[in-house]
């Protein structure tokens, strides 16, 4: 896990206490369930609006560069 700081308005602050108090869980659970129903849902419309296609963000990218040949072309003819 990777350990982060975030900055809570107090009265939202204090309602995610008492839900975690009461639902007998510690707030750092209440907070990762309530990050990953933020993440389904956002994911289901991220999906809808297609724009992760659009920016290579889903899986492999389908822009292709010769970024790797370049550099190694310049290397290979350096000081020539």
């Amino acid at each position: 896990m990777i350990r982060t700081q975030i900055y809570l308005p107090e009265d939202i602050y204090e309602d995610l206490r008492l839900i975690a108090k009461t639902q007998k869980v510690n707030l750092s659970q209440l907070i990762r369930e309530g990050a990953k129903n933020v993440i389904v849902g956002r994911t289901k419309q991220i999906k809808n609006d297609g724009w992760k296609e659009f920016v290579g963000a889903a899986g492999k990218s389908k822009i292709k560069t010769n970024a790797v040949k370049d550099i190694h072309d310049y290397y290979a003819n350096f000081g020539k």
